[in-house]
């Protein structure tokens, strides 16, 4: 059940560049996460300049126009190693779609308990997964 939020420069992607890293965002959830392929959930925000504000550099990154914040919110419970192969496939996914530069990706991991999401009903459907389940399953 994650969902996305892209967060861009209004005026640098086109369509088509938003459906790249739409499309990207996704085959790297489905592949890393093993979410089915309709568990799809994204909003795009495009942000004028001056709602859109970061530093030109960080950590040793240059951030260009074309800088991207990505936030993926999931229940909690799947192991490290499978949040950090999921960092690394979303940049190279996103880079190769976009055409951007690898610094030009910050994302954003979070989680939380199954009792905290409604897919609608105001019913938590995923309250009482098991952790092991969503090792496995999402």
């Amino acid at each position: 059940m994650p969902l996305a939020k892209l967060h861009v420069l209004e005026g640098r992607y086109n369509e088509r560049r938003l459906g790249s890293v739409s499309k990207a965002v996704q085959d790297a959830l489905i592949n890393i996460l093993k979410i089915p392929s309709d568990d799809f959930f994204q909003i795009i925000y495009e942000l004028p300049r001056n709602r859109f504000l970061h530093t030109s550099s960080f950590l040793g990154m240059k951030y260009s126009d074309d800088f991207i914040v990505l936030e993926i919110v999931f229940i909690s419970g799947r192991p490290k190693d499978i949040r950090l192969a999921l960092l690394k496939e979303l940049n190279e996914r996103i880079v190769a779609g976009a055409g951007i530069s690898p610094d030009d990706l910050m994302i954003l991991l979070s989680e939380g308990p199954g009792e905290n999401f409604s897919f609608g009903q105001g019913l938590a459907q995923r309250a009482f997964v098991s952790q092991d389940k969503l090792k496995t399953d999402p």
